[in-house]
């Protein structure tokens, strides 16, 4: 039965991730009702999901060429180091601690989540930091986005809106690369510790 669960799980939370995000949403509750301990189901729920984002990323690869707001490759190398960091950030908290953040972090998960699919996009738009502004902010989500990943997606639109972006098509794509990216370097952390079931 938990097998089966599983397996459900992977296939939705795959295909939340390559329509709209939240796949975490479903693929680590099912880990930690499969009996994993949570450090052991975040890692290995970000094993489960990352391999799409790189599909994402190729099939816009003209768009996110042609973005003029960020120097790409620059962010390409700041979500390196901060999904480098957040994923040595969770093999460093001892796992009680991390078990009580759980419930928080899903809550905000989720809240960016709903923010993501209901908020007026109009009122994002009005808000404009300019590009020079993104290194900290991005650089932070990067860090999040190692460590747990809950609504990264989201977060990534929304900073690339405030930042002044507005094609969504080269900000969808660019999540895409940068989420892949940061994911890939957590992944690789993940398995070197052994902590991937």
């Amino acid at each position: 039965m938990i097998t089966v669960i599983l397996i459900a799980a992977a296939f939705l939370g795959g295909a939340l991730n390559s329509l709209a995000g939240g796949g975490t949403l479903v693929t680590f509750p099912a880990l930690l009702f499969a009996g994993l301990n949570p450090i052991d189901a975040n890692a290995s729920s970000v094993v489960a999901l990352f391999s799409g984002t790189f599909a994402g990323a190729w099939a816009y690869r003209r768009n996110i060429l042609a973005v003029a707001e960020f120097s790409v490759l620059g962010l390409f190398v700041l979500s390196l180091v901060g999904g480098l960091i957040g994923a040595l950030l969770l093999l460093w908290t001892p796992t009680t601690i991390f078990a009580s953040l759980v419930p928080w972090l899903i809550l905000f998960a989720t809240v960016v989540f709903a923010i993501g699919h209901f908020a007026p996009v109009g009122a994002i738009q009005r808000i404009q930091l300019g590009p020079r502004r993104a290194l900290v902010p991005l650089f932070l989500i990067a860090i999040y986005g190692g460590y747990f990943g809950g609504g990264i997606g989201f977060l990534m639109l929304a900073a690339f809106t405030l930042f002044g972006m507005r094609d969504i098509h080269a900000m969808n794509g660019l999540k895409m690369g940068l989420v892949g990216v940061m994911t890939i370097t957590a992944v690789v952390t993940f398995i070197a510790a052994n902590v991937v079931r």
